[in-house]
């Protein structure tokens, strides 16, 4: 049985996704994995290839980027920046706007911030 105290957090996420809709949730990620795309591949295209699958029906919210000429270094640069990403090796990054609360504008700063990150 799971404690009821732990469950209050659950109960109140719950009520935020039902109140917001999971259609409305599911349009906002693919607008914002799309930004993403876009964003990466009119940057980055010489440093980084979207190994995710392009068809939006296949991927969620995230893609996966394969960076060139990098290492987890640049994920604690990210970090120490505020950027979270997962690192997986070797030398690709799991991006992940979350339509919930991540932003267009969060989106582009990720974009400036990693543009700044791979220029060091």
């Amino acid at each position: 049985t799971i404690p009821t105290f732990s469950l209050v957090p659950c109960r109140a996420s719950l009520q935020i996704f039902k109140e917001v809709g999971m259609q409305r949730l599911r349009k906002k990620s693919l607008l914002l994995t799309g930004f993403l795309e876009d964003q990466i591949r009119s940057k980055f295209s010489d440093q980084i290839e979207i190994i995710t699958p392009a068809e939006k029906d296949k991927r969620g919210s995230q893609l996966s980027l394969k960076v060139s000429g990098t290492s987890r270094d640049l994920q604690t640069r990210l970090r120490e920046k505020g950027v979270m990403i997962d690192w997986r090796e070797p030398g690709v990054m799991r991006v992940a706007p979350v339509p919930l609360y991540n932003s267009f504008q969060d989106v582009w700063k990720f974009c400036e911030i990693l543009k700044g990150c791979l220029e060091r």
